[in-house]
């Protein structure tokens, strides 16, 4: 709670790392040196000891220097920068392609339509968009290595990888919650 109102009166972001070892709560954790900072979208209090919270990721940071002198793990950080090397064209457009019908497919899942999804428009952030939709459906542990690499062309390879899974889980969760809108005895000729 004291990180969460910090961050609102100093309108600031707060780190997120995936916990390398150690409980997530009550005791000594030990971070993964790469995480990604976030931005608090919203905050509502639901009693007196718990919040709900939406952040929006924003930048990928490694920590230099971690301290345990607050009720919170926080640190001196400092943002790597990408090594950018050549990326086939053939890599970007199959990253291109598969995050526009990911985009579309999660489109039908939510009953819209959009004509051409938005698709980021360097391959790093192609790369990174691509790890980020792979959240809800990747073990965490799967997708620390896509953070941590800096060699934009690896990173959109291996989210490519990801993509291929993420696109065919999504597909057939399009599919299950088609038949279920025309499942019903009205629907049927």
């Amino acid at each position: 709670r004291q990180l969460v109102a910090e961050c609102v009166a100093d309108d600031a972001p707060f780190g997120v790392t995936l916990i390398k070892d150690g409980p997530e709560v009550g005791g000594q954790a030990e971070p993964h040196l790469v995480g990604v900072t976030a931005r608090l979208r919203s905050v509502v209090p639901l009693d007196a000891a718990r919040l709900r919270v939406e952040t929006e990721g924003v930048r990928r940071f490694r920590i230099a220097t971690l301290h345990h002198d607050r009720p919170y793990l926080w640190a001196n950080i400092e943002y790597p920068v990408d090594e950018v090397t050549d990326v086939p064209e053939a890599l970007i457009e199959e990253a291109t392609q598969g995050y526009r019908l990911l985009q579309r497919l999660r489109q039908t899942i939510e009953s819209r339509y959009q004509r051409d999804p938005a698709v980021p428009g360097s391959p790093g952030a192609l790369a990174d968009a691509i790890g980020a939709a792979a959240n809800e459906v990747a073990p965490p542990d799967r997708l620390q290595p896509l953070l941590e690499m800096l060699d934009v062309h690896h990173r959109l390879e291996s989210a490519v990888e990801l993509l291929n899974g993420l696109v065919e889980f999504t597909h057939q969760q399009a599919r299950d919650v088609i038949a279920q809108r025309w499942a019903g005895v009205e629907r049927r000729n």
